[in-house]
């Protein structure tokens, strides 16, 4: 199948002064159509994951079925579609430089079409006036732009913007048929366009405008004297009412935010945990390192470095302060920079590099301990230790070497990265040691490319991201658990093998562990939608036994009867209304004629004790043949159905027969068995034992498939979890892990009272990379505030 995921990744912009008319056009269109290109990039395979998860939440088979085919055919034409859309958004372009504009198109016109094109068109009108709108100053100023290049290139009249909204939205929409998408599949798509194009056009007005500035065209808009992020990009306070969960809705996340692939010096956005503004929320931001040019945002680098050494000053590292000797550990100093020391030697990044390749093959458990627990000391000051016992390999003296605060950054960041990653996921003593393994190559990585924390495509970070997906909660119970730890091991095993300076191997070796994921990712599919559908059917099964126990509840009470029919109403009758609830459904007519049956025997043995013989007699035949199916639901032959029926006859023909109140058996409709080992299940509605905020409640039920939640247990570990399917009937969500396994299975008032408690939090479920790099930096900002000198003195 062809695939738009391996697009290259877009290119920086270049300064365009000093630079032709014509020179500056073609820049501005070979930059503005990849970027808008790009848009489709990995856009079919995201639909086809929503397809799935509708699939599994919803149960309208008919409708899925549909769906699947309508992506199965759209899918392998994802570089055809690509292809038209920049040929169209190229075709506009050719249109703006024509010697002879033409006249405006009339966008948004309406023809004569089917009811299909026309959603597809209204959808993508309501797409452009969203746009114009947003976009309102950057376009303006790009008009101007535009117009001042077309009066360099000789260009005459009135031209349209080859980079307005409408060119893209109506690029995309012209891409499709009216039998090509279904309903549910147009809504999808849309949709995901909707959430994709706003920033990529974000970015090309950005860099469009500046292009234009740097080539001299400028129009009369004044600029905005500081460089802000857009306000559509600024999240806004949601109203008292307008609660999502941290991370934001499943339908509204956007995975491509920027800042994750080197930062955005515009934005100030940075790879550390959703943005250096939302960092330093609450805390003290570090002061501006040397060379820092006033005006200009602080880089990730500096940032987190900087508040690495004041960490480290607050005590966030006993090693560093005593060995590393470069830190000035007054207690007076609190603000004040790193200072070398005059004694000692300082290690270069060479030795370092090499005594790690020495270690990398050593006993791993040291580290594996410190990520354990069982080793109380942090694990960058593990890796100080290691490293000051083997440099007398290197001739030198471990009581006077000094780290440099390069290499102290980097021993911290690998130290504090790995122990996240094991805070934040379900390792077992297994995974602990592969970890432990890769600690000493990875702290060969940090130490020549720093990259590493801050750019998402990099190596060796994959590999960690496919690590933790195959180890988290993995016990390696089954030999298919078993078979994924085998597989990582073997990439564990060859990095520390063959990882010298390339750090291909990791990428190579992340390919290979990823190929088992993905097998395991369609096994998890499947065992997902057997437990979504065994809760499903157990859950109609309490209703229907449920309802069948009211009736029945509802009939015999205070009501003397013979205790044939009461007999019959208790058990033949419970039964075949539970039965016929299941197979027919509580509106459909069968089942009414069903709970008719009920009330019919109560009027026969009310007329019996009338001693209303004929109409007894009367009724009893009308009845003969409902009666035969109701036996016939409960398993009974026809000889046990007619020594049944004789039971009954036997009782309403003797006016004298005992007739008294009866009471309904208990209800077994918890206490049945199930095959798949899960416990039993109890509906929604025993929930007034259940102390939770009917306001957090109210938050919970509005959760999506898909929507993250981390569970925390009560010795505060927290493991990660998704919701993969929440049942139509009891509105329970079914918690996975990363693999796919069944976590938990609560309603919306027990994850309340969860999140009340504590024991649960709603957030997005991210990468498990990205989630150890927030868990650093909040490590970092809340750094203990111990006197320093206890902090240095200790251990």
């Amino acid at each position: 199948m062809n695939s738009l995921d391996d697009l290259p990744a877009r290119r920086p912009a270049r300064p365009g002064s000093a630079r032709g008319p014509e020179r500056v056009l073609e820049t501005l269109q070979r930059e503005a159509v990849t970027e808008l290109v790009g848009v489709m990039s990995g856009f079919w395979s995201t639909i086809e994951e929503q397809v799935r998860i509708a699939a599994l939440a919803g149960h309208d088979f008919s409708a899925a079925q549909e769906d699947r085919v309508a992506i199965m055919a759209l899918a392998p034409r994802a570089l055809e579609l690509a292809t038209r859309y920049r040929a169209a958004i190229e075709q506009a372009f050719a249109h703006w430089r024509e010697a002879e504009p033409r006249e405006p198109e009339r966008e948004g016109a309406l023809e004569l079409m089917s009811e299909g094109d026309l959603e597809i068109h209204l959808a993508g009108q309501q797409i452009i006036e969203l746009l114009d709108h947003q976009f309102l100053h950057p376009l303006t100023e790009l008009d101007e732009r535009l117009d001042a290049l077309a009066h360099a290139l000789g260009l005459k009249g009135r031209r349209l913007n080859p980079l307005r909204p409408a060119v893209a939205v109506t690029a995309f929409v012209e891409l499709f048929e009216a039998e090509d998408l279904t309903p549910s599949l147009r809504r999808m798509v849309f949709q995901q366009f909707d959430k994709r194009l706003p920033k990529t056009l974000g970015d090309v007005y950005a860099r469009a405008n500046r292009t234009l500035a740097d080539a001299a065209f400028t129009g009369n808009t004044p600029a905005p004297r500081t460089i802000q992020p857009p306000r559509s990009q600024q999240p806004a306070a949601p109203a008292p009412d307008a609660w999502v969960p941290d991370g934001g809705t499943v339908e509204a996340r956007d995975t491509g935010a920027p800042g994750f692939d080197g930062g955005d010096a515009h934005t100030g956005q940075s790879a550390y945990g959703g943005g250096v503004a939302e960092a330093a929320s609450g805390y003290a931001m570090p002061t501006a390192p040397a060379g820092h040019v006033e005006g200009q945002p602080l880089r990730y680098r500096d940032i987190v470095r900087e508040q690495l050494h004041v960490w480290r000053r607050h005590g966030g590292s006993t090693l560093a302060g005593r060995m590393g000797g470069h830190f000035n550990t007054a207690p007076e100093a609190d603000s004040a920079p790193d200072e070398p020391a005059n004694d000692g030697q300082f290690l270069a990044t060479d030795d370092m590099f090499n005594i790690a390749s020495l270690l990398q093959g050593d006993d791993p458990a040291p580290y594996a301990r410190a990520l354990a627990g069982e080793d109380k000391r942090p694990l960058g000051d593990v890796l100080r230790s290691q490293i000051l016992g083997s440099v007398r390999q290197l001739g030198l003296d471990p009581e006077r070497v000094r780290f440099s605060a390069d290499e102290e950054d980097a021993i911290d960041l690998v130290g504090i990265l790995f122990q996240s990653l094991v805070e934040a996921n379900d390792l077992l003593q297994r995974a602990r040691a592969m970890y432990g393994k890769l600690v000493m190559p990875y702290l060969k990585v940090a130490l020549v490319d720093d990259s590493l924390f801050n750019r998402r495509s990099h190596p060796a970070r994959k590999l960690l991201d496919a690590l933790t997906e195959a180890c988290d909660g993995n016990s390696g119970e089954t030999a298919r658990d078993q078979e994924t730890l085998d597989h990582a091991e073997r990439a564990v095993d060859r990095v520390v093998a063959e990882f010298q300076d390339d750090a291909a191997i990791f990428e190579l070796a992340a390919s290979e562990l990823r190929d088992q994921l993905d097998q395991q990712r369609k096994r998890a599919e499947i065992a997902e939608r057997r437990i979504a559908e065994s809760i499903y059917g157990r859950e109609r099964l309490q209703l229907a036994r449920r309802a069948a126990e009211e009736l029945v509840a509802s009939r015999l009470a205070d009501r003397p009867m013979t205790a044939a029919v009461a007999h019959f109403l208790d058990e033949h009758w419970r039964h075949h209304l539970t039965q016929t609830w299941l197979r027919e459904g509580a509106e459909a007519e069968r089942y009414h004629l069903a709970v008719g049956l009920g009330d019919a025997m109560l009027q026969v043995d009310a007329d019996a004790a009338q001693v209303r013989g004929a109409a007894v007699a009367a009724q009893l035949l009308a009845l003969q043949a409902p009666l035969g199916e109701c036996y016939s639901s409960c398993g009974l032959d026809a000889a046990s159905a007619r020594e049944a029926m004789a039971r009954i006859i036997a009782a309403l023909a003797m006016p004298d027969t005992a007739r008294q109140v009866h009471t309904p058996r208990a209800d077994e409709v918890d206490e049945f068995e199930q095959d798949d080992g899960l416990p039993p299940l109890r509906l929604v509605g025993g929930t007034d034992t259940l102390e939770f905020d009917p306001a957090i409640a109210a938050r919970m039920r509005r959760l999506k498939v898909g929507q993250g939640v981390r569970l925390i247990d009560r010795a505060g570990h927290e493991t990660a979890a998704r919701i993969a399917w929440i049942s139509p009937l009891t509105s329970r969500f079914l918690l996975v892990n990363r693999r796919g396994i069944r976590k938990l299975v609560v309603s919306p008032e027990e994850l309340a009272a969860m999140v009340a408690a504590g024991r649960a939090v709603v957030r997005s479920v991210d990468a498990p990379f990205d989630e150890a790099m927030k868990q650093l930096w909040q490590r970092l900002n809340h750094a203990p505030r111990a006197p320093l000198k206890a902090a240095v003195n200790a251990g």
